[in-house]
């Protein structure tokens, strides 16, 4: 939801919840509560929170488990998803001061956290039976907002809200990270999305400040690949006001970026070659209305259809993409959601779709109907 910068920070602190439906080949299911407390850099009350930071979207790989980050409790949570779509949570870990953001990686059984308060991001490794394991906690920038795995060249890159950058940590033999470039970016850098096109392997992040979406070019070989170059033509991108969030469509064709004060999402027609952006061919216009305080897209596996939660908005907007373009083809019905959807996610079945809701701290579960249509599941599962 879209506040004014001081309103924003209280609000965050208060509730901030994000999820990562994820399930890891070969992993099964424990109710093991893990516990570890990593010591952070600084005292949850050194720090300021002002910056409208969306819990940005879920990233869903392949298996059996969900992982949320409960920002007020500062912990990580993890529960086995059914084939029903329900999730019966089974534990959970500390982590440092407001976790807002989660990923994994898609190949190795690691997470990784994104700590806004403490400026650091958490590794952590999955057990066989699920549950997480601390590696170690990095240092990252100011107020990190978001966080994506690089699985092909085995990198994370975290965006630093408050520095106004970009950190590129190369993953080690044993999962924990090791810091190997920071760039700048533009205003308030709030998601970062991976695309790995036929040739090259490209980074997108959404500059909720400054209205823009930046794009580097990953690197191919050598002693600096998996890095970032700043080298796309003709970047950084205009976006709408509030850029926010990010979803790339599985063809890898089209790249949808939420607009949090303008209320839409603004597609883009990707160049698999040169990683550079243009507005995708959508009448009357590229930006697509949404409700409210749009804070999080996703798109199913199928590229059929794209949610969006609608924080302000109290919904989730239903879109029908066609899975061959990934151009938009129709806006489908709206869907109630209470209270503030904002991390949104579909599972790797294209069944379900999962909303975090920051003030009621609870997690909204719906079934995907023929036609992209939504039916809750209920109840609401508490984080």
């Amino acid at each position: 939801m879209h506040l004014p910068m001081v309103q924003q920070g209280s609000r965050l602190l208060a509730s901030g919840l994000s999820v990562c439906l994820l399930a890891t080949v070969g992993a099964g299911c424990s109710a093991n509560n893990g516990s570890s407390s990593p010591t952070a850099t600084k005292s949850r009350s050194s720090c300021v929170l002002f910056p409208p930071v969306p819990q940005g979207p879920a990233v869903v790989t392949a298996g059996g488990f969900a992982y949320g980050v409960n920002t007020v409790l500062d912990k990580v949570v993890w529960y086995k998803v059914e084939s029903t779509g329900v999730l019966n949570r089974l534990g959970d870990i500390d982590t440092e001061f407001q976790p807002t953001f989660i990923t994994a990686h898609r190949t190795r059984n690691l997470v990784y956290v994104a700590n806004f308060c403490s400026n650091t991001v958490s590794a952590y490794t999955i057990g066989t039976n699920g549950a997480l394991t601390l590696l170690g906690s990095v240092s990252a920038g100011d107020q990190p907002a978001s966080i994506a795995v690089n699985s092909k060249d085995d990198f994370v890159y975290v965006t630093n809200f408050g520095a106004d950058s970009v950190s590129a940590y190369k993953i080690e033999a044993n999962g924990a990270l090791t810091l190997r470039q920071t760039l700048t970016t533009g205003g308030g850098p709030d998601a970062v999305e991976i695309y790995t096109g036929p040739t090259d392997t490209f980074a997108y992040v959404a500059n909720f400040k400054s209205n823009t979406v930046s794009a580097y070019k990953v690197v191919a070989a050598g002693a600096g690949a998996g890095t970032l170059e700043a080298t796309v033509p003709n970047a950084p991108f205009s976006a709408d006001l509030g850029p926010n969030a990010i979803a790339l469509h599985p063809t890898g064709s089209v790249l949808y970026v939420t607009n949090e004060t303008s209320d839409t999402a603004r597609a883009y027609s990707v160049n698999s070659t040169t990683g550079e952006l243009t507005p995708a061919p959508l009448l009357p216009s590229p930006s697509v209305p949404t409700r409210s305080g749009p804070e999080g897209v996703t798109i199913d596996p199928s590229g059929n259809y794209m949610f969006v939660a609608n924080g302000q908005g109290d919904s989730v907007s239903t879109y029908t993409l066609d899975p061959t373009t990934g151009l938009l083809l129709t806006t489908g019905p709206e869907f109630a959601v209470v209270d503030d959807p904002e991390g949104i996610a579909v599972d790797p079945t294209g069944k379900y779709v999962y909303t975090v809701n920051r003030n009621t701290k609870d997690i909204s579960i719906f079934q995907i109907q023929p036609g992209g249509s939504l039916t809750a599941l209920l109840p609401n599962v508490p984080l």
